[in-house]
């Protein structure tokens, strides 16, 4: 009677094989993977961290940038430390052009002020924030006539009836001394 445990011997059917009757057999006549084939998955972590670098630089160049038109704005060392209600801007320039943000509607006159009215209407009533609704902001270029600016202070009051005008200054350089 044979046991099951018996001792393989090379005439018991393992004859074929390559290697040692007493180990096991190994693999060894599968193919290697080439090296130089195409790879059909995508290594995503330079991706992320390509994004989070732009993710980061957007965020820092928004706290950067301005609101409104670019002027030279009158200093003050007293004002106010409210915080942006993101209320529409309106800028006047030294020359006396009228913009909303960034888009310039062209020297103050009435069709001008009628535009500045429908533009500023229209963030109300889509506003980025709900304290800004009944606001404006005013920047106004620090040489210029206060007879320029008088007309868009009248008719921000008369026409549009706004609760609050806060005027834009910069931050006095001699306030610390």
């Amino acid at each position: 009677m044979a046991s099951s445990t018996a001792h393989r011997s090379p005439g018991n059917g393992d004859s074929g094989k390559k290697g040692h009757p007493h180990r096991r057999w190994r693999l060894s006549d599968k193919k290697k993977v080439h090296v130089d084939s195409v790879r059909n998955d995508i290594n995503v972590t330079p991706l992320v961290d390509v994004m989070l670098v732009l993710l980061i630089i957007f965020m820092l160049m928004t706290l950067i940038m301005g609101r409104g038109h670019d002027v030279n704005l009158p200093k003050a060392a007293h004002y106010s430390q409210e915080k942006d209600k993101m209320q529409p801007v309106v800028t006047v320039d030294l020359e006396g052009n009228l913009f909303v943000e960034k888009s310039k509607l062209g020297p103050v006159n009435e069709s001008t002020l009628k535009e500045m009215k429908d533009q500023i209407q229209a963030q109300w009533n889509a506003p980025k924030n709900p304290e800004g609704v009944g606001r404006v902001y005013i920047k106004a270029d620090s040489k210029i006539e206060y007879a320029k600016v008088y007309p868009v202070l009248m008719y921000l009051n008369r026409e549009l009836a706004v609760q609050a005008i806060d005027l834009a200054i910069a931050k006095d350089a001699k306030e610390g001394e």
